[in-house]
Parts: structure tokens; C-alpha cells; sequence
């Protein structure tokens, strides 16, 4: 990107996915080749060019450019939670490749089984909720996150009989924000056990 300033680099990536969302593929790719003309290094730039080739039917050609994105994983991810409003059937495809990346990411099986269900696919909705480990999801988004906010609140008590008031301070705002966070993933890991439950 060497110097270029990045609200010009991320104009021309909002065009690309403009174009791409309405399928309008060859100005996207037009402005996917503009974008990797002016920043070689720009990984999203090289990642929409492997996307626009492959739906296009040119999955040969697209590999070059997947290598050249990083973490496909990590994009093609993205790129099914953004179509996941938009596009509810290529961000199936994208979920569904996903998924078999890393069969054991809950969270994306919960959003694509949410997708089929929305879609009336139950039988499909079915086999994603049945791949849900509620147990992870309790451990990583309530036991983990409380577990840390009472050690904040613990601290903070501590330090407030010491009189370290600015200390207690930046705690205090710690464990609060702990709180929301627990708060948001909570209630997705409520939502996926309820869905693992309602499916087996």
C-alpha cells in the first residue's frame, strides 16, 4: 500500500462489493483489477478477484489469486456473514464451504442452520444444530468471560481498600465491559443450546 492513503484503498473495496452484491461482475472485477494494479499487497483486493472468477465460472484462473489473500478461511467467513442478509443462497454456498474448513466452529453452524431455517430447509437446519457443542459455547462465552469479571470486581475491591483510586478506576471500567460482553455471547450460547435442544 506503500504510502497510499487507506480511505482510498477501502473507496475502491467498497465499489468492488458494491458491484459484487448486485452481481454486476464485470465492473466488479474491472475495479478488483484496478485495485491490484494500484495495491499488489492489499489481500481483500486479491481475495474479491478469486471470488468474482470462481462465480464466474473461472475457479482455475481464481486460485492464483486466493493464494495471494491470506487466510481464505477467515475471508470466505466474512464473506457469508455478509451475504448472509443480502444473499441468503450464496451465502449458502460460502457457510456450507466453511463449515468444512473447520467443522467444529459453532458459530458458523449456527448462522448457516439459522439460514436454512429461515428458508424453510429443516431437514438441513436440522443436521447444522446437531453440530452445535453447547458446551464449548457456555465455557468460552459465560464461564470464561465470568469467571474474568469477578476476578475485575475482586481486584477492584481490593484496591479501593488500598485507596488506588485511578487503578480502581480503570478495573471497574474493565469488569464493566466484561459485563456487556458477557451479556452479547450469553445469550448466543442460550440461543444455540435452545436450537441443539429443539433439533435432537
Amino acid at each position: 500500500m506503500r504510502g497510499a492513503p487507506m480511505q482510498s484503498i477501502v473507496k475502491q473495496l467498497d465499489t468492488i462489493i458494491a458491484h459484487y452484491e448486485r452481481k454486476e461482475y464485470d465492473a466488479a472485477e474491472k475495479a478488483a483489477d484496478e485495485l491490484i494494479a494500484a495495491h499488489p499487497d492489499f489481500h481483500r483486493g486479491q481475495f474479491m478477484k478469486a471470488v468474482i472468477l470462481e462465480e464466474t465460472g473461472r475457479a482455475g484462473d481464481a486460485e492464483k489469486y486466493y493464494e495471494k489473500a491470506g487466510n481464505r478461511f477467515t475471508l470466505l467467513s466474512r464473506l457469508a456473514l455478509q451475504l448472509h442478509e443480502s444473499d441468503p443462497q450464496r451465502a449458502l454456498k460460502y457457510y456450507e464451504r466453511v463449515t468444512k474448513m473447520d467443522p467444529q466452529n459453532n458459530l458458523l453452524w449456527f448462522n448457516l442452520g439459522s439460514l436454512y431455517e429461515t428458508m424453510g430447509r429443516i431437514d438441513d437446519a436440522r443436521r447444522c444444530f446437531r453440530n452445535l457443542s453447547p458446551a464449548k459455547e457456555v465455557m468460552s462465552r459465560i464461564l470464561i468471560p465470568l469467571g474474568f469479571m469477578i476476578f475485575l470486581a475482586s481486584g477492584a475491591v481490593m484496591m479501593i481498600r488500598r485507596g488506588e483510586t485511578a487503578l480502581t478506576i480503570v478495573v471497574i471500567a474493565s469488569a464493566v465491559f466484561c459485563l456487556f460482553w458477557l451479556k452479547r455471547d450469553a445469550g448466543r450460547a442460550v440461543q444455540m443450546i435452545a436450537k441443539k435442544n429443539k433439533y435432537t
